[in-house]
């Protein structure tokens, strides 16, 4: 392979496990404040 195409898949390569970690942060993020931080269901009264 040339040099330039082996410097574009590893750029690309880079930027796929870098969106991956990304999400998978995020998404532990939202977990932990879903943990720390819960949505209280308010109950709606009929009268």
């Amino acid at each position: 392979m040339t040099t330039t195409l082996q410097q574009a898949l590893f750029v690309a390569g880079v930027g796929i496990v870098g969106i991956f970690a990304f999400m998978a942060i995020f998404y532990l993020l939202i977990l932990a404040l879903d943990k720390y931080l819960p949505h209280k269901e308010e109950e709606e009264e009929t009268n």
